[in-house]
């Protein structure tokens, strides 16, 4: 509980002065979607993942519908579960740690649910201008899900 990590610099802090680089590397995995023909679905594939020193976990859902409540439901359950993962779990008991934890899966959360938002509304207003918004690449889409603590 509690104890000084070696090598000078706590781990925290490390993951603090990375935040930055994390949250571009975000925004572009979000931004990989482009207005082409649909793609074929894929199964979905959640990959671990270490980016200079910040968890991250990557959420894929080529598979998912997300026209439909479920595939969008679904997608949100994935991220969820990808929050839980890169912020990690802590005893309650252990006050310092548990607050960071919870601090973590907040903006972590909210980060995710910011760029689930921004794909819903992509695919919203391709479909209001009548074209068809599919996955670029072979590998479908995916969200990152980085750790801020």
């Amino acid at each position: 509980m509690g104890a000084a990590h070696s090598g000078g610099v706590p781990k925290m802090h490390k993951i603090h002065s990375t935040f930055a680089m994390a949250a571009a590397t975000a925004l572009t995995a979000a931004s990989m979607i482009a207005l082409t023909p649909p793609a074929a679905a894929e199964e979905v594939v959640v990959k671990h993942q270490i980016d200079r020193n910040v968890p991250r976990v990557v959420v894929r859902y080529g598979d998912l519908d997300l026209d439909s409540p479920y595939g969008r439901d679904r997608l949100t359950v994935r991220l969820d579960s990808a929050v839980k993962k890169v912020c990690g779990f802590a005893d309650y008991r252990d006050i310092p740690e548990y607050s960071n934890m919870i601090s973590c899966r907040d903006e972590s959360t909210g980060r995710a649910y910011a760029a689930r938002d921004e794909l819903f509304a992509q695919r919203m207003a391709a479909r209001e201008r009548g074209e068809t918004l599919a996955l670029a690449g072979s590998g479908g889409g995916s969200l990152a899900v980085f750790a801020q603590r």
